[in-house]
């Protein structure tokens, strides 16, 4: 990586999700968190620990695994705004197709910006480009760094496997065709950074689905 980021993690909420706090330190205080899925104190005292103040939430998906703690960092960041993919509407504003409502939370999100495919955000000095990829969910995005060599993948993309389809939106076929996309179109030194489980690169996970060959 070409280490102009400062990329910090921790794990959050009720299924163990990967939240991602990004740094330039050319940059004072500013701060980039992606998926923000829960424990909203802990995280906020996080995000304060490294002398963070967010002004972007990126998020993957909708899943309320991915959402949890949104409002309550907007509530303590005024200015930080909220981007997810455009297809997530239905679902930021639903319980039951975010699934919350299962979690008895019936939480929604009120997002500040859509993103389409090839959106391209200047984020704390680099440009962080959205990629479609659904499958997951039907508007499920990733967020590339080119410059920095990383993928953030949401739940497109794990260590050897790739997200479930069996919840509202998900597809399959699609999920596949995007992994396929991901796989053979980005650089295999990628870094990859997931909403579950440990880092893997593009590379590794190549050779695992056979696109190789």
């Amino acid at each position: 990586m070409a280490n102009q980021l400062w990329i910090g993690s921790m794990i959050v909420g009720p299924v163990q999700t990967n939240c991602y706090i990004l740094r330039n330190k050319e940059f004072g205080s500013e701060a980039v968190v992606i998926d923000p899925g829960g424990d909203a104190k802990k995280l906020i005292a996080a995000i304060k620990k490294v002398e963070a103040v967010p002004y972007a939430i990126l998020l993957t998906h909708a899943h309320y695994d991915h959402i949890m703690a949104v409002r309550e960092l907007q509530e303590e960041f005024p200015d930080c705004r909220v981007y997810i993919g455009e297809a997530e509407r239905p679902m930021v504003e639903d319980p039951e197709l975010n699934c919350s409502a299962v979690m008895d939370e019936n939480y929604t999100i009120s997002p500040d910006e859509y993103l389409s495919d090839g959106a391209e955000i200047p984020l704390l000095g680099s440009t962080v480009r959205v990629i479609a990829s659904p499958g997951h969910t039907a508007g499920s995005v990733c967020y590339y760094i080119e410059s920095e060599s990383v993928l953030f993948s949401g739940d497109t993309i794990f260590r050897d496997g790739v997200g479930r389809t069996d919840l509202p939106t998900g597809n399959t076929g699609k999920l596949y065709k995007s992994l396929e996309m991901l796989l053979t179109t980005l650089p295999e030194e990628t870094e990859v950074l997931p909403g579950h489980g440990p880092a893997t690169t593009v590379g590794r996970e190549k050779a695992v689905e056979g696109f190789d060959s």
